[in-house]
């Protein structure tokens, strides 16, 4: 019974392909090897129960292989393999205990999960790999720069982030960088990842840079863009006055401001006071200032000259003009008699131009393009043709003109105080002619010189025509021309008007 067994061993055998396959002698035989009495190669023979001869078995190699065979017929399959601690073959032949970046170890034919390699770490938590690659090996604590360098799974975590430079940032105080913080980003082309400056939306900087405060700031936008402590500092005309190009009563004065439009300069902002008087050229008139915006103030001559407010007079067969009002300052209001010299005006309303001496009063007529008035011409315009004795009639009245008998301000006590030329308490007291105020409120200087002071100055004496507002009756009218003065007198009562010999 064990010859057909042999050969059906021997069959297995040249199945499995091996060396057996192709060697004529596939079991150590050949011409030289012992063989037995019937020629066959040495055989096993394996004691059976029964007491019957067993399987014959021919090894197939000095060991076993992991595959469930007793190849080298030492009566134990797989000798050599232990499948209960060998994590390439861990309960079974070929299962390997393998898992991507992780160690494991064969337990009681079972692998278990020891722990991951170096430079692996197991995120998901399934204890069969560690699947995730650290990007940086030796991990290290987590830095700003877009690198998961202590290999948890995230990148520059704000609670584990090693602290920042300290001295990155601009911060001074007082400016719009005062108390800015770092913040870890990734900005610029190519995306750089790394420290930056938090600086807010008044800051003007580079975000792809960490401090790229600019060097000077470009927008005029009342903010310190630059936190040197100066807002605005490139603009140096910022506050300052400016205009809308226009001359006299129409140049408008404004400031200079940041332009909403353009950041990256300065307009005049016409909307601040002062504004201009009147935005279009009007007729010039004498009050200081150029009506007609051609850059002349109150003109002697040309189509824009101011007009006089004159009243022509006959005068012995000529036509004489002689000033409707006493003579005032440019810039005279109702309340000050002003300062400006530059012409004499006759305007209604304002304070008369005293205090003014002889040669003064003569020189602001000419600037004119007049003259004071003859002692003939005034007592012309005062008494008119019907030779009165005061402006308005032959009898005196105490409350017509501003005499010493006259109540400057109503109520309480008799008040002796200059007036507006042409007031409304005032309004009776003008002549026929129409010329107000030749009796009382400031006494004229007039071109009737009477002789002088003699050495050593020989000052001209004038005479001074009309009285003023504390002269009694007598001074006040028309003919009166005892008042007289030295050329050089200057008194708050004293004043003038003009004539000329061409109408205005």
């Amino acid at each position: 019974m064990s010859r057909p067994l042999r050969f059906v061993r021997l069959a297995a055998v040249l199945a499995l392909g091996g060396a057996c396959a192709t060697d004529p002698y596939p079991l150590g035989g050949g011409p030289d090897a012992t063989t037995d009495a019937d020629g066959a190669l040495p055989e096993t023979d394996v004691p059976r129960e029964d007491g019957e001869d067993s399987t014959v078995c021919w090894p197939v190699g000095p060991d076993d292989t992991c595959n469930g065979e007793d190849e080298d017929c030492d009566g134990i399959v797989d000798n050599g393999f232990d499948l209960q601690h060998d994590p390439n073959n861990c309960g079974a032949c070929g299962h390997a205990c393998v898992g991507p970046g992780a160690e494991f170890e064969c337990v009681d034919g079972a692998c278990v999960f020891r722990q991951c390699r170096l430079g692996y770490a197991d995120l998901d938590g399934d204890g069969l790999s560690c699947e995730y690659a650290c990007p940086l090996f030796p991990t290290q604590a987590e830095e700003c720069n877009g690198v998961d360098d202590d290999c948890d799974g995230a990148t520059d975590e704000p609670a584990e982030l090693t602290p920042p430079p300290p001295d990155l940032c601009r911060r001074l105080p007082g400016t719009p960088c005062e108390g800015v913080t770092l913040v870890c980003a990734t900005r610029g082309d190519p995306p750089q990842t790394g420290w930056f400056c938090g600086y807010g939306p008044e800051v003007e900087f580079d975000p792809t840079v960490p401090n790229g405060i600019f060097l000077e700031e470009t927008r005029c936008d009342g903010f310190d863009g630059d936190c040197d402590g100066v807002a605005d500092d490139p603009f140096p005309d910022l506050g300052l006055e400016c205009d809308n190009g226009r001359l006299g009563a129409c140049r408008d004065l404004g400031v200079r401001v940041c332009d909403p439009a353009d950041p990256g300069r300065t307009v005049c902002d016409l909307s601040a006071p002062p504004d201009a008087r009147h935005p279009d050229p009007t007729a010039e008139t004498c009050n200081g200032i150029d009506d007609d915006c051609n850059g002349v103030i109150d003109d002697a001559e040309g189509p824009g000259r101011v007009v006089d407010d004159m009243v022509e007079l006959d005068v012995g067969g000529r036509s004489v003009w002689i000033d409707r009002y006493e003579a005032s300052r440019p810039d005279a209001t109702g309340d000050s008699a002003g300062r400006s010299g530059a012409r004499r005006c006759s305007v209604p309303g304002v304070l008369p131009w005293t205090s003014v001496g002889f040669g003064e009063a003569a020189a602001a007529c000419a600037a004119a393009g007049k003259r004071l008035c003859s002692a003939e011409e005034w007592l012309a315009a005062c008494a008119g043709a019907a030779g009165l004795a005061y402006p308005y009639g032959a009898a005196y009245e105490p409350d017509r003109c501003n005499g010493l008998d006259f109540d400057g301000v109503p109520g309480g006590a008799d008040d002796d105080r200059l007036l507006p030329t042409g007031a409304a308490a005032l309004s009776s007291c003008v002549s026929a002619a129409g010329v107000h105020d030749l009796s009382g409120n400031a006494r004229e200087w007039t071109d009737d010189v009477r002789g002088d002071t003699g050495a050593p100055s020989y000052t001209p004496i004038v005479v001074v025509r009309g009285g003023s507002y504390d002269t009694p009756a007598a001074g006040l009218a028309c003919a009166f021309d005892l008042a007289r003065a030295a050329a050089t007198t200057r008194l708050p009562a004293l004043g003038f008007r003009c004539c000329a010999d061409a109408p205005p």
